[in-house]
């Protein structure tokens, strides 16, 4: 008999603004059931509550820039996700919940990993307990190869973990703060300085926001987007996104989709955004029309310019150029900011144009910082001298750079489609993997694939470096 019943097990991911969890596997491994603010609230006598009565209790954000930086309020948190799954199944018990723990180890300490071994054990009472690593996690979701590069980027933080032979090279990290979702949100706050920030984090999710990464069907080319970007250019028709206050039953019809006086309601089923003088995105607040010109496009230039960078220093301490190719062969990007249309594709362009290696005769070789063209034409060759010679040996690297693929199974995570599916929390499905091989299995058992009372009897919080990979 399995240790475990599938049904039962519980994944968390605790990030600085939500944390995403499951309680049960599906059949069909799916994205989290639950997303929930990473909040807690402290009364003045140091007590922890899950909400904040008439407003009197102090809001404790447990997690910042993926660190934590209260730890008793991180565990205060995982007792009320546990609370909230007893109760609503009363019949089972807490010795029947495995839990799984995804964590980002470059940002944690030791210390605050063993003290919630020690809490999740001894407090909380439950017996099967584990962390893996999110870049470790990723990895396993995409099982296109032992190796890769996990890019994880936060609301305010970025972490670029290689991972080769399905072990996480923690030396070759990093931790970039202060870098993040958050980024683009202050690019895009400096070309567009009348709108709120609540309006600058709407415009960022619309659709509407997007990254070009080639000129054609595009209304405008990189030369006018650059001259905005160096502020060089003063146009009066696309100086500030314009409100337009609607009527209630205008502003219905656009929240639809619906067609509205031949407005840009209807323009993804005539024209492409990128086709389009201006298009327009919803107030959060009001509900009304704000139009976008050319600054729709703009924001992600300096965050694109740091990743690859730190990925390309971060890939540079793989000593084995064979492992290091692989990393640059297996790119995986997670983090709800890779969301943004053309954002994956623009971070690959970046690195082919700075980083790529190319022979000497390659005349766009020298170009590749400058023209864009070039940055296009060199991720073309990539792609096929890397379809043509596989197998062949490294000799400088990367001699390409891409993306790993996404496996072909798991049709939830492929939801929604007009979206992209749900990709950006991947490491949530290699975690549900990895949980249905330790906590599942028949011949598995504690100590090495977990923590169990008996084994933390022994061996107290160390226990979990026994049991983690």
């Amino acid at each position: 008999m399995p240790l475990f019943r599938e049904e039962n097990f519980l994944v968390i991911h605790v990030g600085s603004l939500h944390t995403i969890f499951s309680f049960g596997l599906q059949d069909s491994l799916s994205p989290p059931q639950y997303k929930v603010p990473s909040v807690v609230f402290q009364a003045e006598n140091g007590e922890y509550h899950s909400k904040n009565e008439e407003g009197k209790y102090k809001e404790i954000k447990p997690v910042q820039g993926s660190r934590i930086v209260d730890l008793e309020a991180f565990q205060y948190l995982l007792n009320i996700i546990l609370q909230s799954v007893i109760s609503q199944n009363p019949i089972i018990t807490i010795s029947q919940i495995p839990l799984l723990l995804i964590t980002p180890s470059l940002a944690w300490s030791r210390y605050q990993v063993e003290h919630i071994t020690k809490y999740v054990l001894e407090t909380l009472d439950f017996n099967a307990f584990n962390v893996i690593d999110i870049a470790l996690a990723s990895n396993f979701a995409m099982g296109s190869s032992t190796s890769s590069c996990v890019v994880n980027v936060g609301r305010d933080s970025v972490q670029i973990m290689p991972v080769v032979g399905n072990q996480c090279v923690k030396y070759a990290g990093k931790y970039i703060a202060d870098v993040g979702g958050k980024s683009v949100n202050e690019e895009l706050a400096a070309l567009l300085p009348k709108l709120t920030a609540n309006q600058i984090e709407a415009l960022k999710t619309s659709g509407i926001f997007e990254v070009l990464n080639d000129e054609e069907d595009s209304f405008y080319s990189f030369a006018d987007l650059n001259r905005v970007s160096e502020g060089n250019e003063e146009d009066d028709n696309f100086d500030i996104a314009k409100l337009v206050t609607e009527s209630s039953s205008e502003t219905a019809a656009v929240a639809n989709g619906e067609e509205k006086d031949g407005e840009a309601a209807d323009a993804p089923s005539k024209q492409k955004n990128r086709e389009l003088e201006s298009n327009f995105f919803l107030d959060p607040d009001t509900k009304e029309k704000i139009y976008v010109g050319k600054e729709r496009f703009q924001g992600c230039k300096s965050f694109i310019n740091t990743i690859a960078h730190a990925i390309y220093t971060s890939l540079l301490s793989i000593p084995d150029l064979e492992k290091r190719q692989q990393c640059y062969d297996n790119l995986i990007f997670v983090g709800s900011t890779f969301k943004i249309p053309g954002l994956k594709h623009a971070l690959l362009m970046k690195l082919t144009a700075d980083y790529l290696v190319r022979p000497a005769n390659d005349v766009s070789n020298k170009e590749k910082s400058k023209n864009v063209n070039s940055a296009i034409l060199a991720y073309q060759q990539a792609e096929e001298v890397n379809d043509s010679n596989e197998g062949f040996n490294v000799v400088q690297v990367p001699g390409s750079i891409k993306l790993a693929k996404h496996p072909e199974y798991f049709p939830e995570w492929k939801l929604p489609k007009e979206s992209g599916g749900s990709w950006e929390d991947v490491y949530f499905l290699g975690a549900e993997i990895y949980a249905k091989q330790i906590f599942g299995g028949n011949s598995n058992h504690g100590g090495e694939m977990f923590v169990d009372s008996e084994v933390y009897k022994y061996k107290g919080p160390q226990a979990i470096w026994d049991s983690a990979l």
